[in-house]
Formats: structure tokens, sequence, C-alpha cells
């Protein structure tokens, strides 16, 4: 692993017994794009805090190295050296809108997060420490309206009415959803620690049949395929143990059954973007 790239954290899915606190949590936009660590630093002329000139360098999550247009490369070298957590996308489209060519000129980088602030660590800081340094770097005369970059809005909530509220102010506009995060928590690099950064996704349901299985790191049954009533094939993940072991012992009588699953929306091939089973329909 490149010792330069930082794994980010990961969000956990929204719990059923999450009490909702006063002055706990705050919301971000959960952007459609593709997540992104980007450093920037080193061998530029410094001026006060800020440094022009820095070389920019960006990976996905899984740490594969990423190239950046040169208008989001031209506005990040005006940083000061830090490292950011965010997500590069194409405003008004989804993630597979991020690697068609033609999109290249319109892609823009949001920081939701940063993990180092010259030279030194800010994952043992609370979020609403990190969150002031990022406001004070984007409303820097320096940073502030350089094209190809933006900074996530973040908004506290006190209840799950006021969660709904953004909720719905993201889905109307056709966003993905929300991120809820406790104020106070640290940044902890490459973990899902539980109930500290949560995602709130819009799910849409389908009812398909099971006609075969796929090989995976659980075993021969770790997968089962799926068709839906045009044809449009897709495979989702066994649920748990118990499931596997079932099908395992009889998977001759899975065959055929309906079953329903969660998914985010159908992309313009027709695919199922994030399938996921929820539950068979005869039980």
């Amino acid at each position: 692993m490149n010792p330069a790239f930082i794994e980010p954290m990961l969000a956990s899915p929204m719990p059923t017994n999450l009490e909702i606190v006063p002055n706990r949590f705050v919301v971000n936009e959960k952007y459609d794009g593709h997540r992104l660590i980007v450093r920037v630093g080193g061998g530029g002329i410094q001026n006060d805090l800020f440094m022009t000139g820095s070389p920019v360098r960006a990976w996905s999550r899984d740490g594969l190295s990423r190239v950046l247009p040169r208008h989001i490369i031209d506005s990040l070298a005006q940083f000061p050296v830090c490292v950011l957590d965010g997500e590069l996308l194409v405003p008004g489209k989804r993630s597979y809108g991020v690697t068609e060519l033609s999109n290249a000129a319109n892609l823009k980088f949001v920081a939701f997060d940063i993990v180092e602030m010259l030279g030194q660590t800010t994952c043992d800081v609370a979020y609403t420490h990190r969150r002031a340094f990022l406001e004070e770097i984007f409303n820097h005369p320096t940073i502030h309206g350089l094209q190809g970059i933006g900074l996530a809005w973040s908004k506290p909530v006190e209840n799950f009415e006021e969660i709904r509220e953004a909720c719905k102010e993201v889905w109307d506009r056709d966003g993905e959803g929300l991120i809820l995060k406790d104020k106070g928590s640290l940044y902890y690099p490459g973990k899902r620690p539980k109930n500290v950064w949560i995602k709130i996704k819009q799910l849409k349901s389908a009812v398909l049949t099971i006609t075969g299985y796929e090989y995976g790191l659980l075993g021969p049954y770790a997968k089962v395929k799926l068709v839906d009533e045009d044809g449009n094939g897709i495979a989702v993940k066994v649920r748990n143990t118990e499931l596997r072991n079932k099908i395992t012992a009889n998977p001759n009588s899975f065959l055929g059954r309906k079953l329903r699953i969660e998914y985010q929306e159908r992309t313009p091939d027709s695919s199922y973007r994030h399938p996921r089973w929820d539950r068979l329909e005869d039980e």
C-alpha cells in the first residue's frame, strides 16, 4: 500500500434503534460519485498558510491512483498542504457519469472531511474541529470561487423529523441520500465504526426469480442468480449464514422461488445498482 494513501473511513447502515439526541448529529449529503482521497502538498511556494504550485495526488477508496482533470488539479494546487476526503462527481448525474469522457469538463471534487493539515494528522480531533478547518480553507480568498471544487454542506439535526426533512430535500432533487455524523466523532481510517457515520439512502424494491448460484468467498452458494420479468439477470449475496446453510442442504428447493431485493436505482442499461437480498416472498 502506498504510504501517502490514507484509507477512507466508512459509514455504517442506519440502525433500527438509533437515538437522536440534541446537539449530537449533523447531516452531509451523500453524493453519487467516486470516493477519493486527495493529497495536496510538497514542492510548492509557501505563502503564510497557503502554498501555490503544490502537486496533487488522488486515490480511489481502494488505494488505486486516480488522474484528475486539469481544472481540478489547478484549483486544488492552491490549497494548503493537506489530505482531503471527498467525492468526484458530475453535478446532476450518477456515478457512472464520472468516467464518461464527455463529462470531463464538468467534473467536480467535493470535500467533506480533512484527515491531515500542514503535515499533521487531524484524525484524532472531533468532526466539528475538522469541519472548521475545511470551512476556513474554502472561505479563504485564495480558494473561494475556484473552478471544479466545493465543500459539502453540513447541517445540524436535533430529531428524526429534521432528518426526514433533509432527506426529502435531497431526494426531491434526485440526490442519493445523507450521511448522519456524530459531531464529536474522530476519523478512523479504513474502519466502519458503528453509529459514527451512518448512511441513509432511498431504496427501491423488486421481485425476481432465483435461477441458480454463483461461487464466492463463502462457498459455492454465496450468491444467488436472479432474473426479472424482462429477462435482466443479476446476482446478489445470500443474506446470512443460516440461509446459506439451508441452500447448501437443498439447493434445488430454492430454484424458481421469488426473492425481493432492495436496490438504489435502475441504470440506463436496465441494471440494478447496489442490489441486496431483502426477503423471500413466500416466507
